[in-house]
């Protein structure tokens, strides 16, 4: 009943009032000295303070965050332009938090973790977490820094990462702080480091850097973002962000490649210093019985597509057309096979008159690598130098997987990976030649397992992240202890 009623009036007061006016409202109750700058802020502070006086706030609160988009709106309610509504547009990079050094905080490494929920999270998100917990071998205390304006509720996420092997306490193992809402400065020591995980953390993270002893910070780069955008102000600015001090982790050998043959931000022609890993995948490969058992009593096959119509770079359009194509063309008889879409957002492709796909619930970690083992064919696409991580967890469950090539996402690094992998070049017909070749592949149970098996890329973090890479991390991360020098500058 309380929660009930908190939303119900979190939603009256999104309705009533800006965002702006609710923030500063919001400060108002704990700094008297915040201006309100309106009549309607003045009522929303009196609202405010209600809800204060009766114990409702936090509740209110978090029921206010917990509606609102992780991105904001193409445009504001009313057509008009203010600075508040322009800085959410470009991902807050203009409107940081303060940073200031605190003499007592201990040398800190500070993970900068971008807004996320449990109901979208993805494998980039597990990069993150588990770089962080490796990142305590430097022997330098971490931090979860959660820069965004999200719902972040400590208990609340505690629980829900129990779903997630592997990342089960890093609540616990790890110091977090939520600072999305700018009420307070960052504090940090003059020893500490910074980590971008996504292209507008790179802002903050060159924030921190400029006000403590290190002249560079980590930059854990997942994928060339600015290819999320088309040219637009969000493009030019994520772009820019190649073009800082850094020291570059990617996240796969291709992406890397790709970085460094077109130059990108400089980082070949700067000097810059650069290595990869590959993410774990979350493959799972069944005893070769069970494997062979269960495919072999399937009253239909499944072909599984990666389906995230809310995500222009997995290529939903040419993934549904290939299907639907495919089985026009009677490569696959609805009759003998079942077509499943898994991702973000409903996406229903109609395959022929009276066949659609069925789209799976969005699941956690643990129930998705109980699914991944259930597929015969997976077909997923994507428009960048990275791999993703679902042809390897498919690849490497014993599913024949089509995906396209990109760049330096070549077919011979593709095949290179598994030969369960089948690359194609992004388009209509050789995605569906694909397909076809994908289904007489998938007869082969034995070859299935075998090429499984063999897959040549990490399916623990034990195998992701290796000396090798703490190696990188310690010639780059000096402890305290060495460096209080001026003549200790980060490595190059």
């Amino acid at each position: 009943m309380r929660r009930q009623l908190t939303a119900t009036l979190a939603g009256t007061g999104a309705r009533l009032f800006g965002h702006q006016e609710l923030k500063q409202s919001y400060h108002k109750i704990f700094d008297p000295n915040v201006k309100l700058q309106s009549y309607k802020g003045r009522f929303a502070y009196m609202c405010m303070s209600t809800a204060y006086r009766l114990g409702l706030l936090a509740d209110l609160q978090s029921s206010y965050l917990a509606q609102l988009p992780l991105v904001p709106a193409v445009a504001p309610p009313n057509h008009v332009y203010d600075r508040d509504f322009l800085n959410l547009r470009l991902n807050r990079v203009y409107d940081l938090p303060e940073v200031e050094i605190d003499g007592d905080r201990p040398q800190t490494i500070n993970v900068l973790v971008p807004a996320f929920d449990f109901k979208s999270i993805s494998a980039g998100f597990f990069g993150v977490f588990q770089m962080a917990l490796f990142l305590r071998k430097t022997g330098i205390n971490v931090r979860l820094v959660m820069f965004d304006n999200f719902y972040f509720n400590l208990s609340e996420f505690r629980e829900k990462i129990l779903k997630y092997p592997g990342m089960e306490r890093i609540f616990d193992e790890l110091e977090v702080e939520y600072i999305g809402e700018r009420r307070a400065p960052l504090s940090v020591s003059k020893y500490d480091y910074a980590v971008a995980t996504v292209w507008y953390s790179a802002y903050l993270a060159d924030k921190i850097q400029s006000v403590t002893r290190n002249e560079k910070f980590i930059y854990l780069i997942q994928d060339y973002e600015a290819l999320f955008y088309p040219a637009n102000s969000l493009h030019a600015i994520a772009d820019r962000t190649y073009s800082m001090n850094y020291s570059a982790i990617f996240s796969s050998e291709s992406l890397m490649d790709f970085f460094v043959a077109n130059d990108v931000g400089g980082i070949k022609s700067r000097g810059l210093s650069y290595t990869f890993f590959n993410n774990a995948c979350s493959s799972n490969l069944l005893p070769k019985n069970t494997f062979i058992a269960r495919n072999r009593e399937k009253k239909k096959k499944k072909i599984v597509f990666y389906s995230r119509p809310v995500v222009d770079r997995n290529m939903f359009e040419l993934t549904a057309l290939a299907l639907a194509t495919a089985f026009k063309r009677g490569i696959f008889d609805p009759a003998e096979w079942e077509c499943v879409g898994m991702g973000l957002g409903e996406g229903v492709v109609e395959l022929l008159p009276g066949a659609r796909s069925v789209s799976l619930p969005r699941m956690d970690l643990s129930r998705y690598i109980e699914e991944v083992s259930s597929f015969d064919i997976c077909l997923t696409l994507m428009a960048s130098p990275h791999p993703s991580m679902i042809p390897m967890d498919l690849a490497g469950s014993g599913c024949v997987v089509v995906t396209n090539t990109f760049k330096t996402k070549t077919d011979e690094y593709l095949k290179g990976l598994s030969e369960n992998i089948i690359p194609a070049q992004p388009g209509l017909n050789e995605l569906v030649a694909a397909l076809e070749l994908a289904k007489a592949k998938s007869m082969n149970l034995d070859d299935r397992y075998k090429f499984a098996k063999a897959m040549k890329y990490p399916r623990d973090w034990d195998h992701s992240l290796t000396s090798k890479h703490l190696n990188f991390f310690k010639r780059r991360l000096q402890a305290k202890s060495t460096a209080g020098s001026s003549s200790n500058r980060t490595a190059p």
